[in-house]
């Protein structure tokens, strides 16, 4: 280190930035999932925070005691927490238990106020804990009912129930369901939540407020509203519930401890749940409790499972990213121990000549090493476990002790194989004409790995997002990339040498030479800058693969910039109010008439009617749907007036009909329709197969009643952006809002694209890879920047030399530009080309459907189609710009070095037994 402190600290250095971002990466996937998977917890249903049991009175009559009684619910509770073992752990004081009525009971009291003529119903609830979760307004706290069960009992109600039902303290009312005599409850209390979001008050949405609910009523009838809310009541006062006639429900609600929850646990956290649920835990609980129909429901199970199929879908994405960054750190560590170990060389050629033995050179190198790399791996390793603190240690500590020994021993491997053998002095400028048969080994391994890697992921898929080989896919590409090029690359440069050679002046000539036979050094920069572009070009047709996937489901779920529409015909004044909102173009009105499967077309589908075909064509055109043929429907109403009308069908009814014509029933009247087109999608049908036809033919035919609204108004209105400017939202709502008397949903595109966006572990997953990415790139830059610093005592002295024969400073500029930019080319247009060709040939394996989309779970608004494929499509600017940076960087550095020489004397490099020419 005294002898050299620049390259001992350069080595001390890049182990250091090496070892923490292998340590740093598994522990940031650890971080980004937990997160990730407690958000997914939190921001699920609050019956889905945990695992429940639930228990049906009616079928537990024989059981030994009264299994209403809190003592007997305490027990149940006592016999499950005995069963649970980690990493199935509760929230503590977090578990909710009580019994509800069986079925909701009937409260005739006329003095309740009523949306409608049905009465208002109520559940009773008796929930352990509720002078704890609660404080009294007014009144007190039911009181306890010891004995038998009563007729008449007391109860409380929450402020917000008293206030919509003008409940008050003292007030009787009366529960009526199956039983013989109405049940009496008289208010004893008003009580306010002392936490409103705790799961005491959550877990049930009727426990806070009452609620508006609907009875079950014919299609034809419209639908009647009626106040339903909830009576809590004492525990001991449970068992009056059966009287009601409808049996009881017990519960046992348990919340998960999210703060101790991991992604690791997920699989033997989902096994217990299975166990629970229907397994040993299962049956051990039924024997301990001694009730069969005891059952445990996991709510968060399907939390879970869409969870890990999340996560599987973004761990291909991580390990791509990993892969790629770790060849390319890989690849600037050997180069910079063949660096040091050429700069060594002749101190170690002497040692071994003068007796020192393989495995004494090895160690005294591997000291030397020692004494710079293990410290820097150490404290790497250290701070990234400071800096990114989780549960788990191993895989850290694995990858900064693996990265450690490579910084080690790289060095000592290198020099002691250099010198294995006593060689010849020789040029190091030159190349061997006939690579070695070890080479023609190596790289014909590396093309089976790569067509067993690429045939193993267009078949299997990406769905095994943990396979390291498939992950390694882009990067195998990348490496027999770099092996194809380094064998093809010198012969366009020594055939463009030959013509160079009649040019006046040696510059060009001497340039594409030295180009054309590059010492072999150069090998390892170019597969580490290759494997780092394609990476790079990779991940950007994965990202753009994805947005592109998601902006379609948005605009095939809307099918325009914004919709407005109805079960209903919609005003006849709204479409001429919706094209005075600001920011609209283009109104297509459209009728939607479901129609069902018939004789005639046996499928389900859509008849859409079309106002304007002309202006909803232009509208599908922005959408990115298929496009309307601008002749399909002929001329105006004219060419539908006689005889069947034009109609643009979905593809499995244009396979059906073929050119016959069918008739077709329309609220307008029957018509007959003969397919004249087919399109795979189109704007106003929401799902499955169509029929457009021109509202101005079908009226033509049935012109009374087509002049109705009812009959023939449009029940749909798809506008399109009016280019330059944006839709009012608001304005757009508020006419909706306030025209006629059939509600309308208004429905914006660039709201369900923004609700599309990034879950919390897509996040965290793009977030990783762009941050490899950048890594990568650093790399790549380094490994630039090596090569370049490894040639450069050579390219000074042939400069020094140049220039006492008269080569001035522009022709050395040239000379250097000449000499090395071609490698810098090839790598920058052949990462380009390789990231490029790996696009079609790993499309078929990579579905990034559920990357995209997510499993379902908190998804919403948006179901993207089952016909959306989501796949990879390049990105031009992952392709051009980190390509571009390279070839920036290394004229930069070509130019500084060239630069450089003119300001030393020649005498300073041109010295005796120099052996670079």
């Amino acid at each position: 280190m005294r002898a050299a402190p620049g390259g001992a600290l350069a080595l001390a250095a890049l182990v250091l930035v090496t070892s923490f971002l292998a340590a740093a990466l598994p522990r940031a996937v650890d971080r980004y999932e937990d997160s990730a998977l407690r958000h997914a917890v939190a921001n699920a249903a609050p019956r889905d925070h945990g695992i429940s049991l639930a228990e049906d009175y009616g079928t537990s009559e024989d059981a030994l005691g009264n299994p209403l009684a809190p003592s007997s619910l305490d027990a149940v509770e006592k016999s499950f927490r005995a069963l649970l073992q980690p990493p199935l752990r509760l929230q503590p004081g977090g578990a909710v238990q009580g019994v509800r009525s069986g079925a909701e009971a009937e409260v005739p009291d006329p003095e309740l106020p009523r949306t409608s003529e049905h009465a208002p119903g109520a559940d009773l609830v008796a929930q352990a804990g509720l002078a704890e979760h609660s404080r009294v307004v007014a009144g007190r706290l039911p009181a306890p009912t010891p004995g038998k069960p009563a007729l008449s009992l007391e109860g409380a109600v929450t402020e917000r129930t008293a206030q919509v039902l003008h409940l008050k303290v003292g007030q009787t009312i009366h529960l009526m369901k199956f039983g013989a005599t109405p049940l009496s409850v008289r208010i004893s209390g008003i009580l306010a939540p002392r936490d409103p979001s705790s799961g005491f008050w959550t877990t049930d949405d009727d426990l806070l407020a009452p609620l508006v609910s609907f009875p079950p009523h014919a299609m034809i009838d419209p639908p009647k509203t009626y106040w339903h809310f909830t009576v809590l009541i004492d525990g001991t006062a449970a068992q009056s519930i059966p009287l009601l006639g409808t049996g009881a429900s017990l519960y046992w609600h348990h919340p998960l401890d999210t703060a101790r929850l991991t992604a690791h646990d997920v699989p033997a956290l989902r096994d217990e749940l299975a166990s629970l649920g229907n397994g040993p835990l299962a049956t051990r609980l039924a024997a301990d409790t001694g009730s069969s129909s005891l059952h445990a429901v996991a709510g968060i199970g399907g939390v879970l499972a869409a969870y890990d199929a999340d996560r599987t879908a973004a761990h291909p994405l991580v390990l791509i990213a990993a892969v790629g960054v770790g060849t390319t750190a890989l690849a600037v560590l050997l180069m910079a121990a063949g660096l040091a170990a050429d700069r060594r060389r002749r101190e170690i050629a002497l040692l071994r000549s003068r007796g020192g033995s393989l495995r004494g050179i090895f160690g005294r190198l591997a000291g030397e090493t020692c004494a710079a790399a293990l410290p820097a791996g150490a404290l790497g390793t250290t701070l990234a476990l400071l800096l990114l603190p989780t549960g788990r240690y191993g895989d850290a500590l694995a990858l900064g002790a693996l990265v450690t020994a490579a910084g080690v021993l790289a060095l000592p491997l290198r020099a002691t194989l250099a010198v294995r053998r006593p060689r010849p002095a020789e040029r190091e400028d030159l190349v061997a004409h006939r690579p070695s048969r070890r080479r023609l080994v190596l790289e014909l391994t590396v093309a089976l790995l790569v067509a067993g890697a690429v045939a193993t992921l267009r078949r299997r898929g990406s769905a095994d997002g943990s396979d390291p080989y498939l992950a390694a896919a882009p990067v195998l590409v990348a490496v027999a990339a770099a092996l194809v090029l380094l064998r093809v690359y010198p012969l366009p440069l020594r055939r463009l040498a030959r013509p160079a050679a009649r040019l006046r002046g040696a510059v060009t000539h001497l340039g594409l030479a030295r180009a054309g036979r590059a010492p072999s050094g150069g090998q390892l920069p170019l597969v580490a800058m290759l494997v780092a572009l394609t990476v790079a070009s990779f991940g950007g047709s994965v990202l753009a693969g994805i947005a592109h996937g998601r902006d379609r489901a948005a605009a095939v779920a809307v099918g325009a910039d914004a919709r407005v529409d109805s079960l209903f015909p919609l005003d006849a004044a709204l479409p001429a109010k919706v094209r005075k909102v600001p920011g609209i173009g283009d109104v297509a009105a459209v009728r939607v008439e479901p129609h069902a499967a018939n004789q005639d077309v046996p499928l389900n589908y859509e008849l859409l009617v079309v106002d304007d075909p002309a202006a909803y064509a232009r509208i599908t055109r922005s959408a990115g749907l298929p496009d309307l043929p601008p002749d399909a429907f002929g001329s105006g109403s004219a060419a539908g007036a006689h005889g069947p009308l034009p109609a643009v069908v979905s593809p499995k009814i244009a396979e059906l009909l073929g050119d016959r014509t069918t008739p077709v029933p329309t609220d307008a009247g029957n018509c007959d329709i003969r397919p004249v087109a087919a399109l795979s999608a189109t704007p106003a049908a929401t799902s499955g197969d169509f029929v457009i036809i021109s509202a101005a033919q079908l009226h033509a035919q049935h012109p009374q009643l087509g002049a109705l609204p009812q009959y023939g108004g449009p029940t749909m209105l798809l506008a399109a952006q009016a280019p330059g400017q944006h839709i009012d939202t608001a304005a757009l709502r508020d006419a909706a809002a306030h025209t006629g008397p059939n509600a309308a949903t208004v429905l914006l595109r660039s709201e369900q694209r923004a609700a599309l966006a990034d879950t919390p572990l897509q996040h965290g997953a793009r977030t990783l890879y762009l941050s490899a990415v950048a890594a990568g790139a650093g790399y790549s830059a380094l490994a630039l920047l090596l090569s370049l610093m490894a040639a450069a005592p050579g390219r000074t002295a042939l400069l020094a030399r140049l220039r006492t024969m008269g080569l001035t400073r522009r022709q050395s500029r040239r000379l250097v530009l000449l000499e090395m930019l071609p490698q810098v080319v090839l790598a920058a247009g052949g990462g380009a080309l390789v990231g490029l060709a790996a696009i079609p040939l790993l499309r078929p394996g990579v579905d990034l459907g559920t990357l995209a989309f997510g499993s379902g779970a908190g998804k919403a608004s948006v179901v993207p189609p089952p016909a959306l494929a989501v796949t990879l499509r390049a990105d031009p600017w992952s392709l051009a710009v980190p390509s571009a940076g390279l070839l920036l960087l290394a004229c930069a550095v070509l130019l500084a070095q060239a630069w450089a020489s003119t300001r030393r004397h020649e005498s300073t490099e041109l010295r005796a037994g120099d052996r670079t020419i």
